[in-house]
């Protein structure tokens, strides 16, 4: 606690010309025994007591007499910030009971006294007391003493529980029954004057440690302190710990007899655990490993890439010196926080798994037919099973869109062009109890002057053109089934207030005919525009938004769902084997990079990027340099115009034309993007290579021949 703290503030102060009639009126009106003194710039000069003031007023001074001759010009005075405990020994010292305070250009601004000292050691006694008492209360041991004829002074919570006492009694502990082992401890202490007692016991169900030590006043025995370790807990403990501890065997058990190279990560990528096939795929000893970081030993498996984003990697194809491996990759999650990773890597009869893989495909295939010929008596070419992903934000949506299945409510799919709204439609009318055909319409490719027929067709002799019999529109072909507008945002004004309309009266009548037709249709829109700011611009109209806006699902886009990139990859890949490619799977390398590429043109995009790497690849794996240079391009987020490439073209050019001074150039430019890099991401090295576009393997390599210690 400080001066500021209590001091009496905003006192009064005279100066030299002050009468002591003017004096005592200050001091009436003020519960101070002194008044600063000031000259003309404020700031202290002395000190008037009242006392003073009583003296010289006995000894017969007049009223009107100035005050100069009786002020203490030497005053002690005190600043704001000092200690309470170091200015009480002040005033000690000094024998005062009254300071000034002043600031720290002497300008008086408060008054301190002794008594208000006394009043801060009261509010701080309190505050202990009360400290003390919330302690005492909540300790998670029991605890109570007793004075020298056994009564009870104080007992806490846990204590009344754990002897089954009444709170709020007094109790005299000797006289208590079932508690005769503490009375025996309590007994060597108040009687054979112990030092301390100790003992560990069983009472009313719990395993206690108890201690019992003397409590010593003015060198005399006052009585004793017992204090209760619950020894319950601790056994349980230590119960549960062994539990564990037979677990960890079992799992090292089962990791060494794991066909797989198995290697186990914690959530600062240290290596916890490691078995013999890893060790024989790369030549090392387990001893060499536990404990080492993975991203410094093997940087280039990834695991960095699991504890960060929580992303699983299922049966990715990598190169391991010469040996052909499978690598998935599985986070380790606890309440949803990464706690660490798993590594395994399948190297050991890999033909045969191939086989195993191959039926399972042929399995599949025939699923696709039947449920290809299922679709087709509806109209659809998918169901919600070719939506790929198991990230939340997919779980959710395809929940709400099956939701949105059961029931002839409108549905309005909102999301960026190539998330899937299509697929989506498709799902929701495969899943729902339609009987009727699934009808597509894309508002943006019908000319506005045919857009009426086309909804709602036309009969015979209608206008100059019309075809012989008439013809049925969309809504007709949709009768108990489902209509799909897609790019609604597109659709001309004049027909948005014939839709609403249909919307709303459930009829419509055909051009040029007296039928009225019911509808029994579901309506499914969907665009990519915002229909708000259109509305705004009155491009749409409110009142169909709102008619259409009843189930809403909002498709997030691919770069709020990256740990479904590797689901997505692998069932691309899949199509693209049905039409004719020859492939075999895609790498390490090239699917880090799909991971940390923004992906403007989401899964359509991922699409046309995975059918062009098909076309490039020769050995059936897909890999980073099969991908386009825009990809690249989009990776890199440095500011840098220099792009840096993982395949070295600079270094073999500079090999190729042996120019030295250019090369020079080159490495420093290097160097200073690596150092940037670096220095963006706080030294973390995979945030680096992602920011820089590089694998991490390139990045140690460049870290080592320049020599940078970050």
């Amino acid at each position: 606690m400080r001066v500021e703290d209590i001091m009496m503030k905003d006192s009064p102060t005279c100066t030299v010309h002050y009468t002591i009639q003017d004096t005592l009126e200050i001091f009436a009106k003020i519960n101070s025994q002194i008044i600063p003194v000031v000259n003309d710039d404020k700031r202290l000069i002395g000190l008037l007591t009242k006392n003073k003031i009583i003296q010289i007023l006995a000894e017969g001074y007049s009223f009107q007499c100035p005050i100069t001759s009786f002020i203490n010009f030497n005053p002690i005075f005190l600043y704001p910030d000092q200690d309470i405990n170091e200015t009480r020994k002040l005033l000690l010292k000094h024998q005062i009971g009254h300071a000034p305070v002043v600031n720290r250009q002497l300008h008086p601004i408060g008054i301190l006294s002794t008594s208000q000292i006394l009043f801060a050691y009261d509010l701080v006694y309190d505050r202990l007391q009360t400290q003390q008492s919330l302690l005492f209360e909540n300790l998670n041991f029991g605890l109570f003493s007793v004075d020298t004829r056994f009564k009870v002074n104080a007992i806490n919570p846990v204590a009344e529980k754990i002897l089954q006492l009444l709170p709020n009694k007094q109790h005299i502990f000797n006289e208590l029954n079932g508690l005769e082992e503490i009375t025996n401890l309590l007994t060597g202490i108040l009687h054979h004057k112990e030092q301390i007692m100790k003992k560990k016991m069983h009472l009313n169900g719990h395993s206690l440690v108890v201690q019992s030590y003397p409590l010593i006043e003015k060198n005399k025995l006052v009585g004793s302190m017992v204090i209760m370790d619950d020894f319950t807990n601790i056994e349980k403990m230590a119960s549960e710990l062994r539990f564990s501890k037979e677990w960890e065997e079992k799992l090292r058990s089962v990791i060494e007899l794991a066909y797989d190279g198995i290697i186990l990560v914690d959530q600062k990528a240290e290596i916890t655990m490691v078995n013999n096939g890893f060790c024989e795929l790369y030549n090392v000893q387990s001893n060499e490993l536990l404990g080492q970081s993975i991203l410094n030993m093997y940087p280039d498996l990834g695991l960095d890439e699991a504890l960060q984003t929580g992303v699983r990697i299922t049966n990715v194809a990598k190169l391991i010196g010469k040996t052909q491996c499978l690598i998935t990759i599985l986070p380790i999650k606890n309440n949803e926080e990464i706690i660490g990773a798993i590594c395994k890597i399948t190297y050991r009869g890999l033909k045969h798994l191939q086989e195993a893989i191959k039926k399972v495909n042929n399995l599949e295939q025939q699923v696709t037919y039947y449920q290809k010929e299922l679709n087709e008596l509806k109209g659809t070419k998918y169901s919600f099973a070719n939506i790929i992903g198991e990230s939340s934000n997919i779980k959710r949506i395809k929940k709400e869109a099956l939701a949105a299945s059961h029931s002839l409510s409108t549905v309005l799919l909102l999301g960026e062009s190539g998330t899937g709204k299509e697929l989506f439609a498709h799902g929701i009318h495969a899943s729902s109890s339609q009987t009727g055909m699934f009808i597509q319409v894309n508002c943006a490719a019908i000319p506005p002057e045919l857009m009426e027929s086309e909804f709602f067709g036309y009969a015979e002799g209608s206008f100059t053109g019309a075809k012989k019999g008439g013809k049925k529109g969309k809504f007709e072909m949709a009768q108990n089934g489902t209509l799909f507008l897609d790019e609604i945002g597109d659709m001309p004004l004049s027909l948005q207030s014939k839709l609403l309309r249909v919307l709303q009266e459930k009829e419509f009548e055909p051009i040029g005919s007296n039928r009225i037709i019911k509808v029994q249709t579901k309506i499914i829109a969907a665009t990519n525009q915002n229909l708000e700011i259109l509305i705004k611009e009155g491009k749409f109209r409110e009142d169909l938004y709102y008619r259409l806006n009843i189930m809403r699902i909002n498709i997030p886009p691919l770069r709020d769902r990256i740990e479904d990139i590797p689901d997505i990859a692998e069932s691309i890949i899949s199509q693209l084997k049905l039409s004719g490619f020859h492939l075999e799977g895609i790498t390490h390398s090239a699917l880090t990079k799909l991971l940390n590429y923004s992906w403007p043109g989401n899964i359509r995009e991922l699409h046309n990027i995975l059918e062009r790497a098909a076309n490039l690849t020769s050995d059936g794996y897909i890999d980073a340099q099969h991908l386009p240079e825009s990809f690249n391009a989009n990776i890199l987020t440095t500011t840098e115009s220099i792009r840096i490439d993982q395949t070295n073209t600079l270094l073999s050019y500079s090999e190729e034309h042996n120019n030295k001074p250019y090369w020079n150039a080159i490495d420093l430019k290097e160097k200073e993007l690596i150092l940037a890099a670096l220095k963006e991401t706080n030294g973390n090295k995979a945030k680096a290579s992602r920011l820089l576009g590089i694998s991490r393997t390139w990045l140690y390599e460049k870290i080592k021949k320049y020599n940078i210690s970050k």
